[in-house]
């Protein structure tokens, strides 16, 4: 499996809701290194690679001897996507370019994300030759589409009051997404229109958007 394995961590510097986000420290460590050491400890890359357009940051990369490369700022940007930096780098190692391979692609905002969930993801997407994959959160609440009349109109179950009844629902959590190298450079996308998806632990794939995210991963780190 490592033969055909690359982590792709992204972490500009640049954030609009926490100030040097992925700078930002739990138990001494900042969120990209326990990223790095998420990679590392896996033990199922072949390679990884760290994107950002921060010195600082790629020297966290360069210090645990893993690829970095510097994001041209027409790619850091609050609008740019992912799929911006990826593709970037994958033009640019040209080790890389002969050969095919999985990406999984691990933010830095997923600090509680465990090793084993990892190992099990990508176990799950190579044995089922998925081409795209994300990870999910399953809720069984009663949902409604935010509206101007501040109405809750649910979604569905709209009948059913008993929880254990109703259709469950499931939503992107950011932990962790896989996509194959080839099917990536043909449609330049990390989505798909018919992805697939693997449930994982609700407290587990907590995504740190604002300082009470950010505080609440603190509390909850290797706790969970």
């Amino acid at each position: 499996m490592k033969n055909n394995l690359i982590a792709f961590i992204p972490a500009r510097k640049g954030s609009k809701s926490i100030k040097n986000k992925n700078l930002k420290l739990i138990n001494k460590k900042s969120l990209v290194e326990i990223t790095i050491d998420q990679a590392l400890k896996s033990k199922i890359f072949k390679k990884i690679i760290l994107s950002s357009d921060s010195n600082k940051i790629l020297d966290i990369g360069k210090k645990k001897k893993i690829l970095t490369i510097k994001r041209p700022k027409k790619f850091s940007l609050d609008k740019s996507l992912t799929e911006d930096s990826l593709y970037h780098s994958i033009l640019n190692f040209r080790e890389l370019s002969n050969i095919n391979y999985n990406i999984i692609i691990l933010q830095p905002t997923s600090p509680l994300r465990k090793i084993n969930t990892i190992k099990n993801f990508v176990k799950i997407c190579i044995l089922k030759k998925f081409n795209h994959a994300l990870t999910v959160t399953r809720i069984d609440h009663n949902i409604s589409i935010e509206n101007k009349n501040k109405k809750f109109k649910i979604v569905a179950n709209k009948n059913i009051r008993r929880r254990q009844d109703r259709l469950g629902f499931v939503f992107e959590n950011g932990l962790l997404y896989f996509v194959n190298k080839n099917s990536f450079l043909k449609h330049k996308k990390i989505y798909s229109s018919d992805w697939n998806y693997i449930e994982t632990d609700l407290y587990e794939s907590i995504d740190i958007n604002c300082p009470k995210d950010l505080k609440i991963a603190k509390l909850t780190y290797n706790k969970i």
